[in-house]
C-alpha cells in the first residue's frame, strides 16, 4: 500500500498526477509483467515525457520516510529533474544530487556530475532511481561509493542498469528494507534499501 502524503506534510504533485491518470496507465498486479508495453510507442513516449518532468519512479511519503530511517544524508546520481531530491529535502534529508545531463526544468538543485561524484560522499547513502538500462552508470556509482547504504528505486534484475550492477550488489550488499511504490503500466518497481556487508 502506497504511503499517504499527509503524514509528514510533503507536497507531492507527481503522486496526485499518477492517481489522476486512467487506470489503464497503472499496473494491474494480477497481470504478469510482459513486453506488451513495447508494442505501444505512444505510451512509451508519454511515459518518457512524464519521467522527464517528474521521475521514472513515483515517490510516496512512506518511501521518503524509509530513506530517512536509514540515512539523513543522500548522494543521488542520475537525478534528472531532481524530483526525488526535492521530496527528500522536504523531509529534512540533506541531498546532493548530480546528473551528467542538464535537465531543462528541475524541481530542486541538481549539479552537473557523473557517477564519480559518489566517491566524495562516503557518509551519504547512495540513491539511484531507474539508472539507465544497459549502462555501466549504476555499477560505476556503486563501485565509487564508500558509504554503507544504497537506496535503489527500480526493478530487480531488469528494466534498468545492467547485470554487472546487480551482480556487484548481490555480492557485497544485503537487502534490509523494501517499500512498494505506485507502479506504471507493466512495470514492477519498488524502493529497496541495501546495506553493505562488513568489510
Amino acid at each position: 500500500m502506497a504511503g499517504d502524503s499527509s503524514t509528514m506534510g510533503l507536497i507531492n504533485p507527481y503522486l496526485e498526477f499518477y492517481r489522476a491518470m486512467p487506470a489503464a496507465c497503472r499496473r494491474d498486479p494480477s497481470v504478469p509483467i510482459s513486453a506488451a508495453e513495447l508494442l505501444s510507442p505512444q505510451w512509451l513516449n508519454l511515459k518518457a515525457a512524464i519521467a522527464g518532468h517528474f521521475a521514472w519512479a513515483v515517490p510516496t511519503e512512506q518511501a521518503v520516510r524509509t530513506i530517512l530511517k536509514y540515512s539523513a544524508r543522500v548522494v543521488e546520481i542520475g537525478a534528472g529533474s531532481g524530483y526525488w531530491a526535492w521530496m527528500m529535502r522536504q523531509a529534512g534529508i540533506k541531498v546532493v544530487a548530480f546528473d551528467a545531463n542538464h535537465a531543462p526544468f528541475t524541481w530542486s538543485e541538481v549539479a552537473h556530475g557523473d557517477e564519480r561524484a559518489a566517491l566524495f560522499y562516503p557518509d551519504h547513502a547512495l540513491f539511484l532511481c531507474w539508472p539507465p538500462w544497459n549502462s555501466d552508470m549504476a555499477c560505476n556509482a556503486l563501485t565509487c561509493h564508500r558509504g554503507d547504504y544504497l537506496v535503489y528505486a527500480g526493478e530487480w534484475m531488469g528494466g534498468s542498469a545492467n547485470p554487472r550492477f546487480f551482480a556487484l550488489l548481490a555480492s557485497t550488499y544485503d537487502a534490509v528494507d523494501v517499500v512498494n511504490l505506485p507502479q506504471w503500466y507493466n512495470r514492477d518497481d519498488r524502493l529497496m534499501i541495501f546495506r553493505r556487508r562488513m568489510r
